[in-house]
């Protein structure tokens, strides 16, 4: 087996394993909530029982939250705290019987963007939004992600998306009406389908798809992709809607933005594992 990707979520571990020949195996822990690392601990090894990974050549580990400075941990990650503070070699030491020989770290949005330009082999500028517990964004020329110096381009999820509603929202560090406290998987308990993978349900005047659609005409001025993908379980889940998601963007849309965009979303739950995997092969 060449590469072992590893994506820690806000309520399971994905990991996805990908051998010489190309070939993917998938798998999923058991769903999680306020997760102790303990928990993280039994869901990754879980996951690498189901693959038979044991001794993977390379691993990519992707995860949500700000790393420290030095690269070495997440200092702050909002949606699961458990990361903060705990070092990498650490996490991934407590898990292998022997430290995997290589390893690459990607945020969870870059991996998972990552993965759907190069799995299509698209060209042009692609803005890959992950919608899970939390909200991240990757934007690509290409396969290349788009970078501020050596760091990412922000965490879209803690925008400001204003009062929505009656009531103003409080995500749990405490700032007010952030996209994630709209469109975050914790929020959108009242819309979601009996399969969990269907927001149908959702109208252009509920609170969720009008902070979707703010969201979207945001990166359309900032960044000019000539598509957006949706990402993660909330990513799939909206795919009954994009055609309705795109017309409401499209409204008054600022000139500047490219004017034959396209909305596509997730083919699968786990792109962020499969980006994390093929970040690690790539990397050496």
């Amino acid at each position: 087996m060449t590469a072992l990707g590893i994506d820690i979520g806000g309520s399971s571990v994905k990991a996805a394993s990908m051998d010489s020949g190309g070939h993917w195996e998938v798998a999923s822990s058991v769903p999680y909530a306020m997760a102790d690392r303990a928990e993280i601990q039994k869901a990754i090894r879980a996951c690498i029982e189901d693959l038979e990974a044991t001794e993977p050549e390379s691993v990519g580990l992707c995860l949500p939250g700000r790393m420290n400075p030095e690269g070495t941990a997440i200092e702050l990650s909002v949606n699961l705290p458990v990361l903060n503070g705990w070092a990498f070699d650490e996490l991934l030491g407590s898990v292998f019987d022997a430290f995997p020989a290589r390893v690459h770290i990607a945020s969870d949005a870059l991996a998972a963007g990552f993965d759907y330009a190069t799995h299509a082999a698209i060209s042009g500028r692609t803005a890959a939004i992950s919608l899970g517990t939390g909200v991240g964004l990757c934007v690509l020329d290409g396969d290349d992600p788009v970078t501020i110096g050596h760091k990412g381009i922000g965490h879209l999820g803690l925008m400001d998306m204003g009062r929505i509603g009656e009531d103003d929202r409080v995500d749990p560090s405490g700032a007010l009406n952030t996209l994630e406290s709209f469109v975050g998987a914790p929020s959108l308990a009242p819309w979601i389908g009996e399969s969990g993978l269907d927001l149908s349900s959702l109208t252009p005047i509920d609170p969720p798809m009008i902070a979707l659609v703010r969201a979207l005409r945001v990166v359309h001025a900032i960044y000019q992709p000539d598509r957006i993908v949706l990402l993660g379980g909330v990513g799939l889940a909206l795919r009954s809607q994009l055609q309705s998601i795109k017309s409401l963007v499209d409204v008054g849309l600022t000139p500047l933005a490219c004017q034959a965009w396209s909305l596509e979303s997730a083919s699968t739950t786990h792109h962020a594992a499969r980006g994390a995997a093929k970040l690690a092969a790539q990397s050496y």
